[in-house]
């Protein structure tokens, strides 16, 4: 065989969205380039967690195709999106990784069994889902085991203030914050207002957001963890963000606001974190239209 790279490209995610726990996710307009090759070749094993991702997807995506794996798999997993910090680094990493097998084996697998295998691989499909097919999207698990999915419309000219802390919360360590069985109020509360997230964004009503956001499942329990969240959100909010929310099990925080007002929520949220003694980074971007796609098919050097 002769050895080929195949390179994909990826965008980052935010997921929740606030009430919508581990079913509602967006794709971020910041996008990782990962490329595996396929060889003939023995390799020797990676150490790398991203790349270990990558590689452990395109072995289970072989495992659903009822086919071996070639013996020469390698990975390079080159990022911007540190992994525990809940912008879907490891749904980049398992996307990119069947993506690839599937563009190798000639389109084997459909959409559906692409996020099938994605979502499985993470545990369900809010990051998943938007990585794969972009936008904003609403993804459950079925009875039968596979996942349903619904792009959402959500007005063009939002932007995101995203705050990445250096400080991480690993998704395992994050859920075990989260209690077993929630009150049927608490779970009432959710249910309304992760419908209203996704009505408001489909009609530009923006002023609902804020209500739309407020989660009873899994933020505050979260804030154990990540002690100045809420005091971030009130300086998003103060600065002019519509809506702020954990991004995925955190500690990443992410902010819809008008585009004018994005450098100053940006601002404004790094500033609230540091203040607590909690040091990052801050941008500002926009909700990535497009997902999951092959950059690039190459021979390549074993």
């Amino acid at each position: 065989m002769q050895p080929t790279a195949v390179t994909v490209r990826v965008p980052a995610t935010s997921a929740n969205l606030g009430a919508g726990f581990d079913c509602l996710g967006l794709a971020l307009d910041m996008f990782a380039s990962i490329t595996v090759t396929f060889s003939d070749a023995e390799q020797p094993p990676t150490e790398d967690v991203g790349e270990k991702m990558v590689l452990t997807a395109v072995r289970q995506t072989y495992v659903r195709l009822g086919k071996p794996a070639p013996n020469g798999l390698r990975a390079r997993y080159q990022v911007s999106i540190p992994l525990g910090r809940g912008l879907g680094a490891s749904a980049v990493a398992r996307v990119a990784g069947v993506v690839a097998v599937n563009e190798f084996e000639h389109h084997a697998l459909t959409d559906d069994q692409c996020l099938d295998i994605a979502s499985d691989l993470e545990g369900h499909g809010d990051n998943a889902c938007p990585a794969l097919f972009g936008g904003m999207q609403v993804c459950v698990q079925a009875a039968d085991g596979h996942y349903r999915r619904a792009a959402c419309r959500f007005p063009a000219d939002a932007a995101m203030a995203i705050l990445i802390p250096d400080h991480s919360m690993p998704t395992k360590e994050a859920r075990k914050a989260l209690p077993e069985q929630y009150s049927k109020a608490d779970a009432v509360h959710n249910t309304g207002r992760a419908a209203l997230f996704v009505a408001a964004m489909a009609n530009g009503q923006m002023d609902l957001l804020d209500e739309a956001t407020d989660d009873r499942i899994h933020q505050r329990q979260r804030a154990s963890i990540f002690p100045p969240m809420f005091d971030i959100f009130a300086a998003a909010k103060a600065a002019g963000a519509h809506a702020t929310w954990l991004s995925g099990a955190g500690s990443s925080i992410a902010a819809i606001c008008p585009e004018g007002a994005a450098r100053e929520v940006s601002a404004a949220m790094l500033e609230a974190s540091q203040v607590r003694g909690y040091p990052g980074r801050s941008l500002v971007t926009r909700i990535a239209r497009e997902g999951a796609t092959v950059a690039r098919v190459e021979l390549a050097n074993d």
